[in-house]
C-alpha cells in the first residue's frame, strides 16, 4: 500500500506537523522525527497529532526506534515503525516494542472494513503482498488473534536491514541536512515573520518614514533667509543737458537727448442754442448820385462792394463806376476849382459826378429809406439821393451768429483739456519722462451746423464738430537715469540704489531744441548684490555670515539670518534655497521707495521758460 513520508525537521513546531500531516495525498502518513525529538517530547502534541490524521481520515504511524516516543505513542494508541520498511504496530503501554514480552497489536488499514472476517472469510483484494495492514489509531481494538507477530528470523533480517539502511540513511541524512540548511534558515526566518507579521510591517513602515524624514530634514528642509540692511545717504544732482528735436542728434551720453513730440487727436461735438436774429425779407435798392470837385485832371474809381450808410443802414454799390472830368465849362473858374474845397465846389462849376446803385446789406422794411443828402461812403466822393430806396420787406428769423459758435468751442476746450491730458499720458510708457510745461492743446476749424447767418429751423438743435489735439514733449527716462549715474560722484565701494525727484529747470527753446538743467536727488550705498550675498554665504555657519557681510562696508548695518528650522545651524551650499533680502534705508531709518515711473516736471517759472512755452503756443496755433 503506498504511504507518504514526512521529515520533521528539529525547529518545526505543532502547527508545522500537523501542516504537513494534512497536505500529505496517501491514506497512511509515515512521520519521521528528527535527532532531537522536539515536538514529540509531548503526550499533547502526539495527541493532536493523532486527532489531525483521524480528521483528515490518515493513518499515522511514527517511524522511531526512540523508547521515550513509543512510550508517548502507545499511550496515544498511535502506530509505530522501527523504519520505513518494517511493519508499523501500536506498542505495549507497559512494555517497548521490540522489548521481550511485549505483544505488538496488528492494526488494519483504513480501507479496510471494521467488522470481524469470518471464520474462512478471504483476505480483501486491495491488500498488496509485502505490506502490512494496520488499523485507525483511535478506533482499532486488541485482536491478539489476528495479530502478526514478527519470528526471530524476522527480527534478525530487520537488524541486518536496520544496520545496513542506518549507513545508507545517515549518509542521505548528512546530505539532507546540508542541501536543507539553507531552507531551514529561510523557513526559520520565513516562521519567524509569519510569527511577528504584524510587528514586522509596523517596523519596515516606521524605518520608511523615519527615513524619509531624515532625508527632508537633511536634504531638502535647510534654506535660510538673509536680510541685510543698508543705510543710504541722499545726494543732490544737478547738470546742463541739451534736448534736440532731431533724434540723429541724440548723444545721451554727452548731455545730449532726443526731445519727442507725443500727440493724442480727439473729436468732439457739441450742441447750442442759436441766439442770432436776422431779417430774411426782400432787400432795398435805389439809385444814388455820388460827385466831387475838380482838381486834376483825370478818374475817381468806385469799385463794386463799396459801402453806403444812412442812419446806420449799409447799402453796397451793385457794379464798378468811374466818374472823368469831360474839361472845364464856359465861365468856369479854374483856379478856383484848383483852390477850392468840396464845400464850394458847386460853386464855381468845379464838379464831376455820376450814378451808383445800391442795395441792402439785408432785408427789411427799414431800408426803404427817402431822399436825402446824409449819405456817407468809403469812396472818396460826395453822396446824395433824389430818390427813395424802395422793394424792402420784413421776414425776421432766428439764425446761428459767430459769437453763439465761440462759445461752444470754448466750452469744448474748457471740459475736455483734463480729459485729453489722461488720455495722452496714457500712451506713455513708465520709461519715459513727461515735461509737464509743454504740455498745449489746439482746436480745429470749427464745423457748425446750420452754418453762421444761417436760419434754424424748427426742431432743429445747432450744433458744433471739432477735433482737438493734445501734445506733450517727452524724454527717455532710462537714459536719464543712466546719465545721472555716470555723472554722479561715488565713491569706491558705493553704488546708487535709487533715483527720486528727477525734473528739468530753465528749459529755454533754442534754435532745434531746447537747453535745461537735469536735476534729481538719489540714495548710495554700499555696492551688495544679491548674488554677492549668496557667493559669501554659501556653506557657512549663520554667525560667521554675519560677521562676513557686516565688515563689507560700514553703510550695512544689519544683517539677519533665519534658518528653515532648529536643527539647521549652516548656509546650504545650494544657492535655490537661500533667499536675500536687501533692505535700503534712508539716514532717517525709512526704506527708501522707488521710483513711480513718471516723475511730474519741476519747472521754474522764469522769465524764459514762460518765453518759451508761449512760443510753442503759437507755433501750435498757427500749424
Amino acid at each position: 500500500m503506498n504511504k507518504d513520508v514526512v521529515y520533521i525537521e528539529s525547529e518545526d513546531d505543532i502547527t508545522d506537523v500537523i501542516a504537513k500531516i494534512e497536505k500529505a495525498k496517501e491514506k497512511i502518513v509515515a512521520v519521521v522525527p528528527p535527532k532531537k525529538a522536539g515536538v514529540f517530547r509531548s503526550i499533547v502534541n502526539i495527541k493532536l497529532m493523532a486527532k489531525a490524521g483521524a480528521a483528515a481520515g490518515k493513518t499515522v504511524v511514527i517511524v522511531t526506534v526512540d523508547p521515550s516516543i513509543t512510550k508517548l505513542a502507545a499511550a496515544t494508541r498511535l502506530p509505530v515503525a522501527k523504519n520505513l520498511q518494517s511493519a508499523p504496530v501500536v506498542p505495549a503501554m507497559d512494555v517497548p516494542v521490540g522489548e521481550p514480552g511485549g505483544q505488538p497489536e496488528v492494526l488494519v488499514a483504513p480501507e479496510e472494513t471494521e467488522a470481524e472476517a469470518e471464520p474462512g472469510a478471504e483476505k480483501p483484494d486491495n491488500t498488496e503482498e509485502g505490506e502490512t495492514s494496520v488499523d485507525d489509531a483511535n478506533g482499532a481494538t486488541d485482536k491478539t488473534s489476528d495479530a502478526i507477530v514478527p519470528d526471530e528470523d524476522e527480527d534478525k533480517e530487520e537488524k541486518d536491514d536496520d544496520e545496513g539502511n542506518k549507513k545508507s540513511d545517515e549518509k542521505k541524512e548528512s546530505e539532507k541536512d546540508k542541501k536543507s540548511k539553507t531552507d531551514k534558515d529561510e523557513k526559520k526566518s520565513h516562521n519567524w515573520f509569519k510569527n511577528h507579521k504584524k510587528t514586522t510591517i509596523i517596523g519596515a513602515i516606521c524605518m520608511v518614514l523615519l527615513t524619509g524624514f531624515l532625508v527632508w530634514a537633511f536634504v531638502f528642509a535647510p534654506k535660510v533667509d538673509i536680510t541685510v540692511a543698508i543705510k543710504t545717504e541722499s545726494k543732490n544732482f544737478s547738470e546742463g543737458i541739451t534736448l534736440m528735436e532731431d533724434p540723429a542728434k541724440e548723444k545721451a551720453a554727452e548731455g545730449i537727448f532726443y526731445l519727442e513730440q507725443r500727440k493724442y487727436d480727439s473729436t468732439q461735438e457739441v450742441s447750442f442754442q442759436a441766439t442770432g436774429t436776422k431779417n430774411l425779407g426782400e432787400k432795398a435798392r435805389g439809385e444814388l448820385i455820388v460827385y466831387t470837385y475838380f482838381k486834376d485832371s483825370g478818374t475817381v474809381a468806385i469799385p463794386a462792394g463799396s459801402i453806403f450808410t444812412i442812419n446806420g443802414l449799409n447799402f453796397t454799390s451793385d457794379a464798378n463806376v468811374t466818374l472823368s472830368w469831360p474839361g472845364p465849362e464856359k465861365d468856369v473858374d479854374l483856379e478856383q476849382c484848383e483852390n477850392n474845397t468840396k464845400g464850394s465846389a458847386m460853386q464855381y462849376g468845379c464838379l464831376i459826378s455820376g450814378k451808383v446803385t445800391v442795395t441792402a446789406s439785408n432785408g427789411g422794411t427799414q431800408y426803404n429809406v427817402g431822399k436825402s443828402d446824409s449819405w456817407t461812403t468809403t469812396a472818396n466822393v460826395l453822396v446824395r439821393s433824389e430818390t427813395p430806396m424802395t422793394g424792402g420787406t420784413d421776414n425776421t428769423m432766428t439764425v446761428v451768429q459767430q459769437s453763439d459758435v465761440n462759445a461752444a468751442q470754448a466750452q469744448i476746450t474748457a471740459s475736455k483739456e483734463a480729459e485729453n491730458k489722461k488720455s495722452l499720458y496714457e500712451t506713455i510708457g513708465d520709461d519715459e519722462y513727461i515735461i509737464e510745461s509743454t504740455f498745449t492743446q489746439t482746436t480745429s476749424a470749427a464745423q457748425v451746423t446750420p452754418g453762421v447767418d444761417e436760419e434754424v429751423k424748427a426742431g432743429v438743435t445747432p450744433s458744433l464738430k471739432v477735433t482737438t489735439t493734445a501734445s506733450v514733449y517727452i524724454i527717455s527716462k532710462t537714459k536719464l537715469e543712466e546719465f545721472i549715474r555716470k555723472k554722479a560722484a561715488l565713491e569706491e565701494g558705493q553704488k546708487i540704489y535709487q533715483i527720486n525727484n528727477i525734473y528739468l529747470e530753465s528749459l529755454v527753446r533754442t534754435d532745434g531744441g531746447y537747453t535745461a538743467r537735469l536735476k534729481a536727488q538719489y540714495y548710495v550705498g554700499a555696492n551688495l548684490t544679491d548674488d554677492d550675498v549668496v557667493k559669501e554665504s554659501m556653506g557657512k555657519g549663520l554667525g560667521e555670515v554675519k560677521t562676513i557681510l557686516k565688515s563689507k562696508s560700514s553703510s550695512i548695518t544689519d544683517v539677519e539670518v533665519k534658518a528653515s528650522y532648529p536643527w539647521v545651524n549652516s548656509v546650504p551650499n545650494d544657492k535655490n534655497k537661500i533667499s536675500v533680502t536687501i533692505e535700503v534705508k534712508d539716514q532717517d531709518g525709512n526704506k527708501v521707495e522707488k521710483d513711480s515711473g513718471k516723475t511730474e516736471t519741476k519747472n521754474d517759472n522764469t522769465e524764459k521758460a514762460e518765453e518759451k512755452t508761449d512760443e510753442k503756443k503759437d507755433s501750435n496755433s498757427s500749424s
